[in-house]
């Protein structure tokens, strides 16, 4: 999501007084923490940034996204950090920030008729993530996929750090969309989002519908001719609309009446056997990752602070959108004091057997929340990341952290975050003295994170948890 929504969305996280008649009013069973103790935010800064993407003309309207942190096997100091770029495609960075390669996004298809003007959607690179030893042409390759929200599918590349082009795609021709029937579709955007993976007994990928409550689970393949494929195995279908603790059925404000309060933020864990999502205006999902279709697993572990404010909603016919403003004289105190919506990246730090810890990405209040790995999911602490060397992180969509021992700078491991207002001292300005919108991405020593929180490190790395 872009700076300039999130800032609107943040002012319409609300809920319709509705008379509960609709059959997607169904009352889940939650656990919320909302009685936790509520700890100092503590700070830490980042030591490392990458380039910075404009988010004007000149700059190709680039923001960028979500980050996906590949641990090389060999020599851990040259791992890569794999970033996606929306309009822009990807950047691949090693751990001082370096760019090493770029691919720039594909091509809209052409359009069958030349005398019409042509919609078709270019890519657009949304999330990645990572799967280690996926066995492909006879061998175990670590593979980077990517949901692209322009062409409503996945683009897969092999990861060969020893080649000039260290990301080769390897998607065949033939994978199919994912939640689209045909262009027109794709062309109204209801395209793939989110995405997280994950291996099991097969290889996995779960990814989110914008504007729709869908999340695809998709089964990826060696397609036997050279090339990686996928299918999709199932749909699960989370609510749009919720029954508050004073029996009020309620719906999250939307600035459009046909976009649903979707999700994007999703990690894996196959060692507790839990999926979760986070659905931006609502809070954090977890559904049990061997049966996500299974409702009587479902739990909203955390809410969005705004869960359940009623609104006042007027047209805007500048924005040519919904305008909402929060009633906060009727909140009745239904959400979570650690989470503000949007409810944005998820992370999982992996503390052995296991433990370990939930990050989730608080976009309206520029903070990062920690939760327990392990159930009930208690909510620990927060940090945020204030300016030192370099800028602080705001407005975060994706990160990711890895535990591994990374070498200098990142003995204790690291955590990349999305920068979704970033500080550029350098070229900061167009030639007509208007400061430019960027965006880019913060490395963060885990260590420093571990020792303002107080929390034990784990630096064995399991490229097969």
């Amino acid at each position: 999501m872009t700076a300039t929504t999130m800032r609107k969305r943040n002012l319409i996280q609300i809920a319709l007084t509705l008379a509960l008649t609709s059959t997607c009013s169904i009352a889940y069973s939650v656990e919320d923490n909302t009685a936790s103790k509520v700890n100092k935010i503590e700070t830490v800064t980042a030591s490392v940034e990458t380039r910075p993407h404009y988010k004007d003309a000149k700059g190709n309207f680039t923001d960028v996204d979500d980050p996906a942190i590949w641990v090389n096997p060999t020599d851990k100091s040259k791992s890569l950090v794999v970033t996606t770029l929306k309009k822009g495609g990807i950047d691949v960075y090693n751990l001082q920030g370096e760019l090493l390669q770029f691919i720039p996004s594909a091509l809209a298809p052409s359009c069958s008729d030349s005398t019409v003007k042509c919609d078709n959607k270019a890519g657009r690179t949304n999330n990645a993530d990572i799967i280690y030893n996926f066995d492909f042409n006879g061998n175990k390759e670590d593979v980077v996929v990517v949901s692209d929200r322009g062409l409503d599918k996945m683009t897969i590349y092999v990861i060969n750090p020893n080649a000039v082009s260290l990301l080769q795609n390897v998607t065949s021709a033939a994978a199919p969309l994912i939640f689209a029937k045909n262009q027109q579709d794709i062309n109204e955007g209801r395209t793939a989002y989110g995405l997280a993976t994950v291996k099991t007994d097969k290889a996995m990928a779960f990814v989110s519908q914008n504007s729709e409550t869908r999340v695809a689970q998709l089964e990826i393949f060696d397609n036997g001719d050279g090339t990686i494929s996928y299918k999709n195995i199932a749909n699960i279908d989370f609510p749009k609309q919720f029954t508050l603790p004073d029996k009020i059925s309620w719906t999250p404000c939307s600035d459009d009446n046909n976009e649903r309060p979707h999700l994007e933020g999703i990690v894996a864990d196959a060692k507790n056997d839990s999926l979760f999502l986070a659905q931006e205006d609502v809070g954090i999902w977890k559904v049990k990752l061997s049966e996500p279709n299974n409702i009587k697993h479902w739990q909203l572990i955390a809410k969005v602070k705004e869960y359940g404010i009623p609104y006042t909603r007027t047209w805007d016919k500048t924005e040519q959108e919904y305008i909402c403003q929060l009633n906060n004289e009727q909140d009745k105190s239904f959400g979570s004091k650690h989470l503000t919506a949007d409810a944005e990246g998820l992370t999982l730090y992996d503390g052995g057997n296991g433990q370990g810890y939930l990050l989730a990405s608080s976009q309206g209040n520029n903070t990062i929340a920690l939760f327990n790995r392990e159930a009930p999911h208690q909510y620990i602490n927060s940090f945020t990341v204030n300016g030192g060397n370099i800028d602080g992180v705001k407005e975060t969509d994706g990160m990711m952290v890895v535990n591994a021992d990374l070498g200098k700078g990142f003995s204790q491991g690291v955590l990349v975050m999305q920068d979704g207002d970033n500080k550029t001292v350098k070229n900061s300005s167009s030639t007509s003295g208007k400061k430019r919108e960027s965006t880019n991405f913060k490395y963060v020593s885990w260590g420093e994170v571990a020792k303002k929180l107080d929390l034990p490190i784990n630096t064995e790395f399991n490229r097969n948890k």
